[in-house]
């Protein structure tokens, strides 16, 4: 893991399995005739996915969200079908006020309802946090092979040169 100010994070690394997050406090968020529901959700769904995913895990503010926005606008722009690249979206309620949580949920339910391809979960503890080795107030990137193994992983903006890297490893995974 690499050290910032001696203090270690993302604990995720390159060609090993991405740690077991089970998230039971928040979940996965489905959105049925405008009424929202969550479940418990798993990181072992990676696994028996078979093929390219892509994690965002942020915390829920909108710092955090700018962080990496020319990397999910650039997604945008390329227009990967879900046969191609699967996306699931952690968004992290550690650090948010529990009058906001609400209006997060919202916001999340009207994605879900434009993007219905990508996978949203909440996490209301924070549980990734500590499982992931994440930083509050971040936005990490993280890239599994088709078995769920990590191919990259990054807590914090990502470079342009490590935008254009990550998408050309996105492509290089697809089937």
């Amino acid at each position: 893991a690499d050290s910032i100010n001696g203090k270690e994070h993302c604990l995720l690394e390159p060609g090993q399995s991405l740690p077991v997050l089970d998230i039971r406090s928040g979940g996965e968020i489905s959105v049925v005739d405008s009424h929202i529901t969550e479940k418990p959700w798993s990181s072992k769904s990676f696994e028996s996915k078979g093929k390219v995913q892509l994690v965002q895990y942020l915390a829920a503010n909108p710092g955090a969200v700018r962080q990496n926005k020319h990397f999910t606008d650039a997604l945008i722009e390329k227009r990967y079908s879900s046969e191609q690249l699967e996306t699931t979206i952690i968004v992290h309620m550690a650090d948010t006020f529990l009058l906001a949580r609400g209006l997060v949920v919202n916001r999340l339910a009207k994605n879900k309802a434009k993007y219905q391809s990508i996978n949203f979960v909440i996490d209301k503890n924070g549980a990734g946090l500590q499982r992931w080795g994440m930083k509050n107030k971040s936005f990490a990137v993280i890239v599994l092979d088709a078995s769920g193994k990590v191919l990259f992983a990054k807590d914090g903006p990502l470079s342009e040169s490590e935008v254009q890297s990550t998408i050309k490893l996105i492509e290089q995974q697809m089937i």
